[in-house]
């Protein structure tokens, strides 16, 4: 840990107990996941999410525990756009005392009339909805790279206004490489009135095996949270590796994290344990 007046802290988010188990053969049971949480507390994590909650019955269940006994970070659940999810979401993280609600909008229907017009409500109302139990919102454009630049744009803006703290822009496929992804980024950031309103995140997957090379990139255009995974833990080819990333940063002239790098091997190897399965 090295905070200094001339460097920028990149927020960690680390989804190990939610999205490592879209990956075959991973799964925690709900006192993996405190132990889990424990040890992501233990390293300086700034937010960790630990399920979610209106897909899965026990994500519920662990993130009420979870919410009840770690007070030093901020407990993240996901939830789409739906109300029910996001009144899930709220109802588990109550007692946490630092709590976020995530939630992810997909955009399935561009070409059709008015589809924008509707995405733009469903963005507004459930951002609104989940601000009624909490300041901390965090809203993911799903597929956020093949919209079109100009829709982006808007559902982003749009987002902002409606009070979301932070804006995720996932390469949900993996498909972009450093150069396209720090491109659209850059021409996001740039286009959006108020991005200056809210952290800029991105969660990138590893199916071409540039999730780290493209989450580091995107520090250069103004991205301050990564989003990622002990081990690179993930859907299909996994994610970021929390590790891997978090000691690129160490290296970096202009960025820090809080994380506590003399814990990363142990906590490599605990969910190595676990799950029997290490990408990174």
């Amino acid at each position: 840990m090295q905070a200094t007046s001339l460097k920028s802290k990149v927020i960690i988010f680390d989804t190990t107990l939610r999205d490592s188990e879209l990956m075959a053969g991973v799964k925690f049971d709900t006192q993996q996941k405190m132990q889990l949480a424990q040890m992501l507390a233990a390293l300086g994590v700034d937010v960790i999410e630990a399920g979610y909650p209106g897909f899965f019955r026990k994500d519920y269940d662990a993130l009420y525990m979870i919410s009840k006994q770690i007070k030093e970070t901020i407990i993240c659940g996901l939830a789409s756009s739906k109300p029910d999810e996001i009144v899930d979401v709220a109802l588990a993280i109550k007692p946490a005392l630092r709590g976020r609600i995530h939630i992810y909008t997909p955009f399935k229907h561009q070409k059709e009339s008015g589809a924008l017009a509707t995405d733009l409500e469903v963005i507004q109302e459930s951002i609104k909805l989940a601000r009624t139990y909490r300041d901390d919102i965090e809203w993911s454009a799903f597929d956020a790279l093949n919209l079109e630049a100009d829709n982006l744009c808007r559902v982003v803006e749009t987002a902002i206004k409606s009070g979301a703290t932070t804006i995720n822009i996932p390469d949900t496929f993996g498909e972009a490489s450093p150069e396209t992804f720090v491109k659209q980024l850059d021409r996001l950031i740039q286009r959006v009135p108020n991005i200056d309103q809210a952290t800029i995140s991105v969660h990138c997957h590893n199916d071409r095996g540039l999730a780290i090379a493209n989450s580091i990139a995107a520090l250069n255009v103004g991205v301050r949270q990564i989003e990622c995974t002990i081990n690179g833990l993930g859907a299909r080819k996994g994610n970021a590796d929390l590790v891997a990333v978090v000691q690129s940063i160490a290296e970096h002239s202009q960025f820090y994290t809080d994380i506590d790098a003399t814990g990363l091997p142990d906590a490599s190897t605990l969910v190595h344990q676990m799950t029997g399965i290490k990408l990174a």
